[in-house]
């Protein structure tokens, strides 16, 4: 496939599309994908969704005006130097947790001979003696990058979205797009986690967990470090109100 046919395929044949995506490991094109996509999304909801005046000079107030420079340098920034360092950790961290629920690297031949698993404890790739083809190597952090660097395409949809909810209402626009952010961000993940569960061979759930553990462990973490917060808080309150002098 080349960069168009995968960016169909993403649409109408995400499985097949994504199946080759880790395959050939395009990482430059995902990266493409990510900034452009990023770029876009991120300018038009600035310059789409806020109200007319937020911009504009008000007698008696700074010159708001200038916001609008800033927001282009954070959007130009955030879409080519942020966004491909997120995917960036989030590959690695996905390809770690993979690599402990029985996520596996696999090697294969062009020649279409059969997927093998490496069994191999050193996690060195055996090397294939069936057939002429070139080897391919799939179940590595290279390619889930790639994949889940393509899965952010139905992002893009969000442009022509953002424009719509600029004829509309305030609050119509922000429910318009509130409504269009979720449905979009659930097809995002759902091709995030087809990636995952093919780059590594494994099973939907196990994909799932993977996606989903890094989230749960954050929102656990949170939990504790609120909980520590609060009886550190009552604790010290506690303290200070046992020294009051009660008159």
């Amino acid at each position: 496939m080349n960069f168009l046919e995968r960016l169909y395929g993403i649409f109408f044949q995400p499985v097949e599309t994504i199946k080759e995506i880790v395959r050939k490991k395009p990482i430059w094109q995902a990266v493409v994908v990510i900034i452009v996509t990023g770029l876009l999304t991120m300018t038009s909801s600035r310059f789409t969704m806020v109200g007319p005046d937020l911009f504009s000079s008000t007698p008696g107030m700074p010159d708001f005006g200038r916001l609008r420079s800033l927001f282009v340098l954070m959007a130009v920034f955030g879409s080519i130097f942020i966004a491909p360092l997120t995917y960036f950790l989030f590959a690695a961290v996905y390809h770690f947790l993979a690599e402990i629920l029985d996520g596996k690297m696999y090697a294969k031949t062009e020649d279409n001979t059969p997927l093998t698993q490496n069994e191999d404890n050193s996690g060195e790739i055996q090397q294939m003696t069936a057939g002429d083809g070139d080897e391919i190597v799939i179940g590595t952090a290279k390619g889930l990058y790639s994949a889940m660097g393509f899965a952010k395409l139905p992002m893009i949809f969000m442009v022509p979205v953002n424009l719509f909810a600029r004829l509309l209402s305030e609050r119509g626009g922000a429910i318009l797009t509130d409504l269009f952010i979720i449905a979009f961000t659930i097809w995002v993940i759902v091709l995030k986690i087809i990636s995952i569960r093919e780059n590594y061979k494994m099973t939907t759930g196990n994909a799932v967990l993977v996606y989903f553990l890094p989230y749960i462990v954050l929102i656990v973490l949170f939990i504790i470090m609120m909980i520590f917060v609060g009886a550190t808080f009552v604790s010290v309150f506690s303290t200070i109100f046992k020294n009051i002098p009660i008159q």
